[in-house]
Formats: C-alpha cells, structure tokens, sequence
C-alpha cells in the first residue's frame, strides 16, 4: 500500500453560516482527539441551539485516511443527505481530528435530498474556510493493552516518542489507542519490545507501510 498523505488539523474553533431558501445553517467545527470528544462536543451543540429542527454531524477522530474513529448522522433528515456528505467533505480536504457540527432552522421550503446533499456539503466547507489549520505529516494508529503496575513505564515509553492518545479505556487492563510519526514506528516498536519484555500488547492498527 502506498505512503498515507501529509493532512491538516484545525487548530481552534470555527464557526460559519449560510442561508439557503430561509433555512439557516450553523456549522460549528471544534478540534477533537477521540470520539468522546466529538460526542461531548455534539450534545454542546445540542444544548446551544435548542430550537434548531436537526444538529447533523460528522467527525474523524484521527487522520483522515484512519480506518477506524470516523462517524456521521443524518439527525432526523434523509438517509444520506447530511452526515455522509459532511464527513466526505472533511476527508476530501485531508482534514483530521475534527468534528463538525451542521444546525439546521428550517426555513419553510424543503430543498429535496439533491439540495440537502449540497447545503450540508456547503455549510462544512465554509467552516473549513474559516478555520486555521497546522500540517501534519502522517501517522501510524496502535493499541496498546498492559497491566496498571507497567503505567509508569508506559507513559515515559510514549512522552519520548511524542505519541499522541487518542482514546483510553480501564477495565481488568488498560487499553490505548494513540498515533505517533510514521517514521518512528520501527524505533517505537523495538524500544517497547524491549522495555516492556512481552507483558503488554501492542498491535498496528493501521496497515500503511
């Protein structure tokens, strides 16, 4: 498989508004690093604009070409018509870790699934234009599971390699899911084996080579 590309990620919030046939669009965009965020930043949405017919939603918690972390919803509108269109438009731009948010006050005039497709669509590619972004150079995806009594070994393994948590989870065990620099995968890996001498899992997630 060829080279994943370069992306961007915002680096602050952004809002932007259209009007189409009276029906206003809000699109919120708000960087995130897991998909507890993107939710947390949703249900925010929800309760800003309580009188709004429908707050649609797409996120990619990670990088854009990520298997896994990305999610949309239509919120009450056609099948296919918002959240779909709204996430292609974050991938097509090479936009990761972000969450965008699209409220909807109906205006009175149904635009049909066409119309919703492009006022959807519209409506993210606007907030991108308002929102800075930072290059980032592509990154591998691993999950990470091992006892709490190797925490501290651990957490200095990833703060000397810049690996970024994306999500976390404690149960019996914990489990990491996090991301750092392409190019360091094989150091990483080969620092891991040998501090933590096969008593956690680590496992790529991503199949980019």
């Amino acid at each position: 498989m060829s080279r994943p590309q370069s992306y961007q990620i915002p680096l602050a919030e952004a809002e932007a508004e259209i009007e189409i046939k009276k029906s206003r669009f809000i699109a919120s965009l708000k960087p995130v690093q897991s998909e507890a965020d993107a939710k947390a930043f949703i249900e925010l949405q929800r309760q800003r604009f309580p009188g709004a017919n429908h707050h649609c939603w797409a996120f990619v918690a990670a990088e854009p070409y990520a298997l896994t972390g990305l999610g949309s919803s239509d919120d009450g509108e056609p099948s296919g018509t918002a959240g779909r269109p709204m996430l292609a438009v974050l991938t097509g731009a090479d936009v990761g870790q972000a969450c965008v948010v699209v409220t909807r006050f109906f205006g009175g005039t149904k635009l049909g699934t066409g119309g919703l497709v492009r006022a959807y669509s519209q409506s993210v590619r606007a907030v991108l234009a308002e929102t800075e972004m930072q290059h980032c150079e592509p990154q591998a995806q691993y999950q990470l599971t091992y006892g709490y009594g190797l925490t501290g070994t651990v957490e200095g393994l990833l703060n000397r390699f810049d690996v970024s948590i994306r999500d976390q989870q404690f149960a019996e065990q914990v489990q990491l899911a996090c991301s750092l620099d392409l190019n360091r995968c094989e150091q990483f890996e080969a620092e891991a084996a040998e501090l933590l001498h096969g008593e956690a899992t680590i496992k790529r997630l991503d199949d980019s080579v």
